[in-house]
């Protein structure tokens, strides 16, 4: 059993992912806004972080994913999110496109149905590699 951590603001969503990964025998931590997955991933880290880019009002879970890298290494991240409803391309053009830029090991646009988000999971744990 692997313990992960889902931070994102869209209940029903948490909800129904944390159902698929429960039911996959893991233990699923939930967080709402970035402080709270901060503080989450310091009090126990868990093996799989999933974060939703679109945070706190604004793109706040790229700035969590570049934290959790560096402060975590070794921490598996997966971004979901509908950025593209709220940036345009010629936005992301302009970001700083270094590798610290999006740190994450998966990158998917939402929706994801709850059984892909298990595979790819169950991919990232530590044991599957």
């Amino acid at each position: 059993m692997a313990h992960i951590l889902l931070v994102d603001d869209d209940a029903d969503l948490v909800a129904r992912n944390a159902a698929a990964l429960e039911a996959d025998g893991h233990a699923v931590a939930t967080a709402s806004t970035t402080a709270e997955g901060l503080d989450a991933v310091r009090r126990g880290a868990p093996d799989v972080v999933v974060l939703e880019a679109m945070l706190d009002g604004a793109m706040a879970g790229f700035d969590l994913a570049r934290t959790l890298a560096r402060d975590f290494p070794t921490l598996p991240l997966i971004m979901l999110s509908r950025v593209d409803e709220h940036i345009s391309d010629r936005e992301l053009a302009t970001q700083d496109r270094d590798d610290g830029w999006m740190p994450v090991q998966r990158f998917m646009e939402k929706p994801v149905a709850p059984e892909v988000l298990v595979y790819e999971v169950d991919h990232l744990l530590p044991a599957a590699h």
